[in-house]
């Protein structure tokens, strides 16, 4: 057995040569690598004074997230069951995000679908616009308002503007990556079913994908930032789990397709 392992290396080296057998080697272990890599998106909307503590526990996992936002609303309050909710004044609050991503929530948070096309584009792009100036960066990604979204908007958004990838309101919990950027959907977005479901994401040998996504307010209002923790101490304990963000995901699909 010893003599044929060593035959088969020796005819393995004189026919491929060292460097290209070197090569075939590490392009084996990334695939294997690359094939059982599992990928998680954390997703939150709005830009309440909340992410702050929300951006303390994921500074404090390494964990860097999307913060979807609207530049339109800054300062705004509404109430939530008879609760105050405010938003972060972005200008003042730049470098809280600052080793995070922000993408597009749109301009004032509308219903999309129930708005002319002309309006459509003005709210995501006037958003990008902002928000490229707030934080000197590019905004590429952009996340729906609302449990609202139809192919009319993500059309005008995907061809009047410079945005790489959507996420819709839609529910899977399938684990599956999106057929395309444009149609990124989500896992869930409530904490609870979020603890239960990572588990089965964990076991699961073929799960892919797992996009949370929360208001930073409704851990406050749910006193389940201990949740939160508790949801990053699972995940970042797993090496074969990657926490990426949105702009990284769509990097990953048009890779595979």
């Amino acid at each position: 057995l010893l003599f044929f392992s060593c035959t088969t290396i020796m005819h393995f080296y004189y026919v491929f040569g060292k460097s290209n057998i070197l090569r075939m080697i590490e392009n084996a272990r990334q695939y294997r690598y690359n094939y059982r890599m599992k990928y998680f998106v954390f997703s939150i909307d709005d830009g309440t004074i909340y992410d702050k503590k929300t951006i303390e526990i994921f500074n404090r996992f390494g964990i860097r997230a999307t913060f979807n936002l609207n530049s339109g609303l800054q300062d705004f309050v509404w109430y939530n069951e008879g609760r105050p909710v405010e938003r972060l004044k972005l200008w003042e609050n730049r470098e809280i995000y600052a080793n995070h991503e922000v993408a597009s929530h749109s301009l004032t948070h509308p219903h999309l679908t129930m708005c002319p096309d002309y309006i459509v584009e003005d709210e995501v792009k006037s958003d990008i616009s902002n928000l490229s100036q707030i934080f000197e960066r590019e905004i590429v990604t952009f996340a729906f308002p609302f449990e609202d979204f139809d192919d009319r908007c993500i059309d005008i958004i995907r061809w009047s503007t410079n945005v790489r990838c959507i996420r819709t309101s839609k529910l899977d919990e399938s684990f599956s990556f999106p057929v395309d950027r444009y149609h990124i959907n989500i896992t869930t977005w409530q904490i609870d079913v979020a603890l239960e479901l990572v588990d089965k994401f964990i076991k699961d040998d073929k799960a892919e994908l797992f996009v949370f996504v929360a208001h930073s307010y409704d851990f406050e209002f749910g006193n389940s930032f201990s949740k939160l923790e508790e949801l990053c101490k699972i995940v970042t304990s797993h090496d074969d789990i990657k926490i990426i963000t949105m702009s990284e995901l769509a990097k990953k699909i048009e890779e595979r397709q």
